[in-house]
């Protein structure tokens, strides 16, 4: 019975070893990076927080988007592959603070499509109330 373990172990460890050199055993690797963007000096007004999973074409973003004062809040996400703009999405909260219930999000972005895919997130936060106050922009790259 000892010889058939032996055997089973050299046997198991060949199959590892061999589906993941072929690139059965795992599939793409992501690296998630985290954000936290605001507005200039209003940092505890206005700002937006969270990760981006980079997959291979396309992004996850997941994170909240927070609101305190007058007006409301926009964090404003684009992706781009080297200068093209490929994609945009804002998520927007009004009064949802971090002491309350911030705006969650949870979306993709990029083009599935895209060879090579997307390289790039920039990330904007925006105030608006009877005028519209952005801060800098801050650039992730994968």
């Amino acid at each position: 019975m000892k010889g058939y373990k032996k055997i089973a172990r050299v046997l198991f460890a060949a199959a590892l070893a061999t589906a993941g050199s072929v690139g059965i055993a795992a599939g793409p690797v992501q690296a998630a990076q985290n954000f936290d963007v605001c507005v200039g000096s209003a940092c505890d007004l206005a700002y937006t927080q969270g990760t981006i999973t980079w997959g291979n074409r396309t992004a996850d973003v997941t994170g909240s988007v927070f609101d305190s004062g007058q007006g409301y809040t926009t964090a404003i996400f684009e992706a781009f592959a080297g200068s093209t703009k490929i994609d945009s999405e804002t998520r927007t909260a009004d009064d949802e603070t971090s002491l309350g219930s911030p705006r969650g999000f949870n979306f993709n972005i990029g083009d599935p499509d895209l060879v090579g895919g997307i390289d790039r997130i920039k990330i904007t936060v925006c105030i608006t109330d009877s005028t519209q106050w952005c801060g800098s922009p801050v650039n992730y790259s994968k």
